[in-house]
């Protein structure tokens, strides 16, 4: 109960207000629809915003839709819960966000599985196997997809040169908490420290934090190159994002505004391959006339390419847990790369 408080009180002031819309137009009662992102100011805020506005506008102002930034709703466990509960409707999260719950999504987050273009991440997933299969395990845990696009590819970010592989060794870098993305940096020889996303710049400000590995855009647009100066193309693994809404809510209500939310969806899907192509080309450059940029060398690339198909590739393979989903992802891997 406790985790989800927070939430559930915004939740609780948005019904209230619904209601009293209601009673001015009985006739067509104004449901507050409640969405929230990790994020300020990037793209991922701005897909949330255009989930939001696409919902509002589908259902005929029925569904009147807002996002609350930042930790405005607690921590990504709190969200996630909060959407469970059906007290959060909706978010556009990382899939890994949801891993906790649904532990077969962070297999997206295997190192080199594919090239980095946002268009070509969700056309991959749109053919997937595998992601319907995500699906189906995601609404046993109260969650509701609607479809998976892509974000762009991880990058390094760091307050030291990174021009090598040995020279994240032995170093902390943040990253999103799950085990294929764990399981790269201990093959690398690097430590991964997942924390909230809120807490990334101050630690690395202090010190506690060496590095970071994210898309070009999400490290620009939260201002962290302020506080690192070092910023490695890698394009080691992509991040692949998920739009998500609470399915008791979803549930809950009439066909006509369920298609409406699911339109508004599909559409946000469309609209974030075009926007995360060019805020990931954009915020690149932006760094380049900000701090150091460099591309990792080739020869370095295939190292770390190895080590993670020897290492977390075959751990998630035999993985009894992940391995039936590693197989079918693998046959779509195989199945996309010969179109």
């Amino acid at each position: 109960m406790k985790m989800i408080s927070k939430v559930a009180f915004v939740a609780a002031s948005l019904f209230a207000a619904s209601a009293v819309l209601g009673q001015a137009k009985p006739a067509a009662p104004v449901m507050n629809v409640l969405l929230g992102t990790a994020t300020v100011n990037d793209t991922q805020a701005a897909a949330n915003d255009k989930f939001a506005e696409l919902i509002t506008k589908y259902s005929g102002g029925r569904l009147n839709a807002s996002v609350r930034r930042g930790g405005a709703l607690g921590s990504n466990a709190q969200r996630v819960a909060g959407l469970q509960a059906g007290a959060v409707h909706g978010m556009i999260p990382p899939a890994g966000n949801i891993a906790s719950a649904v532990p077969e999504v962070s297999l997206f987050d295997k190192p080199f599985l594919l090239p980095g273009n946002p268009a070509v991440i969700t056309a991959f997933a749109a053919q997937s196997k595998a992601a319907a299969r995500m699906m189906e395990l995601a609404e046993q845990k109260g969650i509701h997809i609607i479809g998976f696009h892509g974000i762009g590819p991880m990058c390094l970010l760091s307050k030291s040169p990174v021009n090598k592989l040995a020279d994240i060794q032995g170093k902390k870098f943040w990253v999103v908490p799950t085990p294929p993305r764990v399981g790269t940096h201990q093959d690398w020889g690097s430590v991964a420290r997942p924390m909230d996303l809120g807490e990334v710049y101050s630690a690395l400000q202090q010190g506690n934090l060496d590095g970071m590995e994210a898309p070009p855009d999400v490290i620009f647009r939260m201002k962290m190159h302020e506080v690192a100066k070092y910023f490695s193309i890698t394009e080691h693994s992509i991040l692949v994002s998920n739009i998500i809404v609470s399915k008791k809510w979803f549930d809950s209500l009439p066909k006509d505004l369920q298609d409406a939310v699911t339109r508004a969806g599909k559409d946000t899907i469309a609209w974030a391959d075009t926007a995360y192509t060019n805020t990931q080309n954009s915020s690149t450059e932006a760094m380049r006339k900000a701090i150091t940029v460099t591309s990792m060398p080739a020869s370095e690339l295939q190292r770390m390419k190895d080590l993670g198909r020897k290492g977390i590739w075959e751990k998630l393979k035999n993985d009894p847990q992940r391995s039936a989903m590693d197989k079918l992802l693998n046959e779509d891997l195989a199945r996309f790369n010969k179109k």
